[in-house]
């Protein structure tokens, strides 16, 4: 069987006795389950066998599978809800419930308005789960009960002589496979199956292929192989240890059963399948570029009808108070480094020649200054940087020089990414990435690389002087452990050659230039930190170390890894349902660097983002602003810098789509507007150098002659937003996966003040203030034409309160009431 991808996409309280599933289909071979199913085809056509009929479902299509019946799915790739429904622990009012039948399938009824209430039912739980509030949990509670009246009312049937026949055979058929899980290692035959159950062996036979659709032996076989297969990936046993803990009579007979089975012999399957296999072993053809959120539930929106407009939707009156804090003035917990200001990135060096690009970086250079800039495609084609005129290559530099000059004339450091590859020097010019392309291959003649690199660093040395470019930072490449379809060679030894070669040649021309790891893409489930481990032992055995350490995070889940029983056809992306997930991504990077023997080097984290896909429309909200600083000011200094990918949704790595809040990767729209996470990074600029108390919703510091305070009330989205899923978010109402219904009150007491009178000034970004995408809604969501432009910037800018007030007995109390997402800065400085 094979299963593309299967998300529990509401989680239910122990008291509710519901599972709802999204499931992107292949193939199910027949199985059974003892709850009750309804399936509804939201994408696609699936095959259904039930009792060996045969049944064809497409788009909203709905079927009931009965308990204990015996079924199995055909799709090439279809998506469809699973609603699993234990009625056994919902007998309160029918002690018989349990037993009940139910005929409800849309493909043999010409009655399909009596499935509006299903539909309904669902929709609805879809749209109370969206995001996580507690009153949620009452509302499933009944509708659940809802659900299952509506079967009641319109779907139960008598159960008839045939009916209770089947239920015989069912139940006895439940007997046999329970028997088989629970004692397949115990390598017993049709015989004694047939003795437990007091009946003939032929017979036996007969029903055992007629019901499930396979020969006993076959079956019993590929029952034993699963649970082979989990200790095969999760154990380092032997084959022999394994073939006999499992119901194999000798490992001979486990070694013919498995390649009939899977195609290889298990030591190989090991070795391909195991724990530490590398992303670009995983799958060839990944490409997160392309990656989008899926909206096939949003056909369920439908079947709402008036609920979303029902106040608990949408109300923010609730505020809850949160933990009195109270912070010494005089203390100090450490002195801040503000690492964030480290990096800023851009798509592109070519973006740095567009005057928009130029105006976005000099708004950000003024307001709030960071030291180096990180972008890719230096050496691409775009940059017109080497020719082959008769056979001799030439090498030009005045675009390069150009975009480096206006970098420094703001005061910003280069790292010089040594990449892409020109056409004239790869050896496959069609191995491209990016809507304008960019090439990706490794080069021809490692020795026309190492001649180009020799004189492109003799060139920066000539032009900007030595200490200057001393001063820079340089590596190669762009996430070399991505699959050969996006950045990576498809041959990692060769990679690690082509990372020597580069070194070396940098290092030849000037061995006191700073030459660091290539960009790393590390994601825990895609196994990257194998190869982590095998790039640093290589560069320490060929003395070719990285002099910092240079990684991306994104929150992306991508499922790559094969597991039991599943077999990933496509992929796509979900979000973690914990809050603190960059925090824990941050404690296993700085592990892996400290086990590998390089925990004393600079980890620059030269892109991060809440997430890859330039499509995700949370990106422009308020969301947006207060998770990046949430998760900022939870890891203040925690790495040398957090480089955020990009300064703008001006790049070219996909098509531009002409709707302006497309919810893109930027601080800045394609037109230069500040969207709301700008302020993120501006409230972070403005903290004093030493830190005086720190927890979940503020952060509090001191400089010279002033105290700040930030605050913020983030909201983590719900599961059906985790799973990759839009359901009911549109592009002029993107808040739904958010419980915006409790705005927080803190309550802060700075104690130890010198009495006297104090400047109060606050400053706050919510959906009143300082969110680009919300001032648009309020303008009408329509396109901007160039002259509204400037109006809008001028009122994408913070919310601001400013008082005076007497401090005495060295005490401010200070009780910001935020609403959800909304992040504020507070100064408190005395009146001399």
């Amino acid at each position: 069987m094979y299963l593309e991808e299967r998300h529990e996409i509401i989680e239910f309280p122990p008291n509710i006795p519901l599972k709802i599933f999204m499931h992107k289909l292949g193939s199910v071979d027949n199985h059974w389950h003892r709850s009750i199913e309804l399936l509804m085809i939201l994408d696609g056509t699936i095959t259904i066998s039930i009792d060996n009929t045969e049944y064809t479902l497409t788009g909203e299509d709905i079927i009931l599978i009965n308990s204990n019946t015996i079924h199995s799915l055909r799709s090439e790739s279809a998506v469809m809800i699973a609603i699993q429904i234990d009625l056994s622990r919902m007998n309160q009012f029918d002690a018989n419930l349990d037993e009940m039948v139910f005929d409800c399938n849309t493909t043999t009824t010409d009655d399909l308005s009596k499935f509006d209430g299903l539909k309904f039912a669902i929709a609805t739980m879809l749209n109370e789960n969206a995001h996580n509030s507690y009153e949620s949990q009452y509302r499933n509670y009944s509708l659940a009960y809802y659900l299952v009246a509506e079967l009641l009312a319109n779907f139960s049937v008598p159960i008839t002589n045939a009916i209770k026949t089947q239920q015989k055979y069912a139940a006895r058929l439940t007997r046999l496979l329970k028997y088989i899980e629970d004692h397949y290692a115990e390598n017993f035959s049709l015989s004694d199956l047939a003795s437990e159950e007091d009946l003939s062996v032929p017979y036996l036979s007969n029903f055992f292929e007629k019901n499930m659709g396979v020969k006993f032996s076959q079956y019993y076989t590929s029952v034993k192989l699963n649970h082979a297969l989990t200790d095969l990936l999760s154990t380092n046993d032997s084959i022999e240890t394994i073939a006999v803990r499992n119901g194999f009579t000798e490992s001979h007979s486990f070694v013919r059963s498995f390649k009939k089975q899977y195609g290889t012999l298990p030591s190989t399957y090991r070795k391909q399948r195991g724990q530490n296999i590398s992303a670009s072993e995983t799958s060839s053809t990944l490409n997160y570029l392309q990656m989008e959120p899926s909206n096939y539930l949003h056909l369920l929106t439908k079947y709402l009808g008036d609920i979303k407009d029902q106040p608990h939707a949408i109300s923010t009156k609730n505020i809850k108070k949160s933990e009195e804090i109270v912070a010494s003035a005089s203390s100090s917990v450490r002195t801040l480094k503000h690492t964030f200001k480290k990096f800023i990135t851009v798509g592109r060096a070519k973006e740095l020649l567009n005057r928009d690009i130029q105006n976005m970086l000099i708004d950000l250079q003024n307001n709030i200054g960071y030291e180096y800039i990180k972008f890719h495609g230096l050496l691409s084609d775009d940059m017109m940087v080497v020719s082959r005129i008769n056979g001799k290559l030439t090498f030009h530099y005045t675009l390069v020089d150009m975009a480096l000059d206006f970098l420094i004339s703001i005061g910003l450091k280069p790292l010089i990414q040594l990449s892409f590859m020109p056409r004239d020097l790869a050896a496959d010019p069609n191995k491209t990435i990016f809507y304008s392309p960019m090439i990706t291959s490794p080069p021809k003649h490692m020795s026309e690389w190492e001649q180009f690199i020799d004189n492109f660093t003799r060139h920066l040395l000539e032009r900007y002087g030595t200490n200057t470019v001393r001063s820079w930072l340089f590596c190669v490449w762009n996430e070399p452990v991505t699959p050969k379809s996006m950045f990576g060679f498809g041959d990692d030894p060769l990679f690690m050659r082509f990372y020597e070669a580069t070194y070396r040649t940098v290092k030849r021309v000037d061995d006191k230039l700073v030459f660091g790891s290539p960009s790393i893409l590390y994601m825990e489930n895609l196994g990257t930190d194998k190869w982590i481990k095998d790039f640093l032992a290589y560069t320490k055995k060929n003395n070719c170390e990285p002099e910092f350490l240079n990684v991306h995070y994104y929150s992306d889940i991508i499922p790559i890894t094969a597991k039991q029983n599943v077999t990933i056809g496509s992929v796509s992306f979900s979000f973690p349902k914990r809050t603190d997930d960059f925090s824990l991504w941050i404690g296993s990077i700085k592990k892996i660097f400290s086990s590998a023997g390089f925990g004393s080097l600079p980890i620059y984290m030269t892109e991060w983002n809440f997430t890859l896909s330039h499509r995700n429309l949370a990106s422009d909200t308020c969301f947006k602003s207060c998770y990046i600083l949430k998760n900022l000011l939870r890891n203040y200094d925690r790495l040398d810098s957090f480089g955020y990918w990009s300064l703008t949704d001006l790049l070219e790595e996909n098509a531009l789509p002409d709707t302006l809040f497309h919810g893109g990767l930027g601080i800045y729209t394609t037109n230069g507007i500040r969207k709301s996470v700008y302020y993120s990074f501006y409230f972070a600029s403005l903290l004093g150098d030493e830190l005086i108390a720190g927890g979940e919703g503020y952060f509090i510091t001191r400089s010279i002659d002033a105290y700040q305070i930030i605050t913020y009330n983030y909201v983590h989205y719900g599961n059906l937003f985790a799973s990759g899923e839009l359901f009911d978010m549109t592009e002029t109402n993107r808040y739904t996966p958010f419980d915006m219904t409790n705005s927080l009150q803190f309550q802060i007491k700075l104690t130890d003040l010198e009495d006297g009178n104090y400047c109060i000034k606050e400053l706050f970004v919510n959906r009143e203030y300082g969110s680009a995408y919300d001032i648009w809604l309020k303008m009408g969501a329509v396109p901007l034409d160039p002259s509204d432009v400037e109006i809008i910037k001028g009122y994408c800018v913070p919310g601001m309160h400013k008082e005076y007030r007497l401090i005495e007995s060295g005490v401010y109390e200070y009780s910001p009431v935020l609403a959800p997402l909304e992040i504020r800065f507070a100064e408190i400085k005395r009146i001399k």
